[in-house]
């Protein structure tokens, strides 16, 4: 399972399966993924850097594992 942080909205953040995402569509509302079991979710902003994020998963165990900023 490769798992990634997206941003959902200012200061809210998901992390989304990356093995689990069927397509990506861009329009007005922003960036929507669309997943295998016919969920959604609308991030801000555009497909471009969301791309860059989801080809760069993080293992589950480095999400459990994180450092207080």
């Amino acid at each position: 399972m490769n798992l990634a942080i997206v941003e959902l909205e200012a200061g809210h953040t998901t992390v989304v399966n990356t093995d689990q995402i069927t397509y990506l569509r861009e329009d007005v509302y922003g960036t929507a993924i669309h997943f295998t079991s016919g969920e959604h979710i609308v991030c801000p902003g555009d497909i471009a850097p969301l791309i860059a994020k989801l080809h760069n998963p993080q293992s589950p165990e480095n999400l459990l594992i994180q450092t207080v900023r």
